[in-house]
């Protein structure tokens, strides 16, 4: 049985705390896909909201500070849209419906299935506390960590230093429909 919906893009979650690996983990899942051939959408939660795409100097930046609620900057090559607000991560997934896989780094309370980072035993709490999850990429040896009664979920666990195994595995887990 899968754990996917039967149409594209297959979504998956890679959240955790913070400094447990997630966006080298993300980079390489990702870096995996598309040597492939797939086409892959990454989404990214800043919970501190401070990040800046535009640079001051810029004309994008200009644009923005001249009151544009967006700015969209388009090549030969990549388009890049800055809004002034929120948006809900249901919309902007429905926005990249076109690829094969999105990967979001984050949004730990989203219920779409998920990795969860572990580091450290005390990082195992969130395996019980959210939804969706499949499974552990784990810093820990995996007797240190599957033991019965230290995770109450049977999701399997994976090392963080097999990314590429990780992401095989994730095409696999997508042909057991």
């Amino acid at each position: 049985m899968s754990i996917w919906s039967e149409t594209k893009p297959h979504i998956i979650q890679i959240v955790g705390y913070k400094n447990t690996g997630k966006t080298t983990m993300t980079a390489a899942i990702i870096g995996h896909f598309s040597s492939m051939g797939l086409k892959v959408a990454a989404i990214k939660h800043d919970g501190h909201d401070h990040f800046e795409m535009d640079q001051e100097g810029t004309d994008s930046y200009r644009f923005g500070e001249a009151g544009a609620s967006a700015v969209v900057v388009m090549s030969e090559k990549r388009t890049a849209i800055m809004e002034r607000q929120a948006t809900r991560l249901e919309d902007m997934l429905s926005h990249l419906s076109g690829y094969d896989w999105i990967i979001i780094e984050g949004f730990k309370e989203a219920s779409y299935p998920k990795f969860v980072m572990v580091r450290e035993e005390k990082d195992l709490n969130l395996i019980d506390r959210l939804e969706g999850v499949v499974g552990m990429i784990s810093w820990l040896p995996s007797d240190q960590v599957m033991e019965p009664g230290i995770v109450s979920r049977d999701i399997t666990w994976f090392s963080v230093h097999e990314p590429e195994h990780i992401a095989k595995s994730l095409l696999e887990m997508d042909k057991g429909k």
